[in-house]
């Protein structure tokens, strides 16, 4: 491995290091607002919902909402309930899974 490879990795692993770094440090003894903690709550459920909100509405480069070309959207729906009704994270997965495949199959 040469010596710009090196220096590569070493400064994406810093620069992926420190910006979790600096506020655990940072805020180790500081008293955070309940609002501000209730808020930060709902940040991790909002970011995943816009990851897989587009990735499910998006079919080969485009928006599409039709059930017949988009092999996301009726799995994704299945899933969701499942995910729902039963509270299992792995009868969520089979479901999405076998779900997705059999879309795909179809269509």
């Amino acid at each position: 491995m040469d010596d710009q490879a090196l220096w590569l990795i070493l400064g994406g692993g810093l620069v992926t290091f420190l910006p979790r770094w600096i506020p655990i440090f940072a805020l180790k003894n500081a008293r955070i607002p309940l609002w501000f903690q209730k808020w930060m709550s709902f940040l991790p459920v909002s970011i995943f919902s816009a990851l897989i909100a587009s990735d499910i509405f998006f079919w080969e480069g485009k928006v599409s909402l039709n059930a017949l070309d988009n092999a996301k959207l009726l799995p994704s729906l299945v899933t969701a309930l499942v995910a729902y009704y039963s509270k299992n994270m792995i009868l969520s997965v089979i479901a999405g899974i076998a779900g997705i495949s059999l879309m795909v199959w179809i269509l």
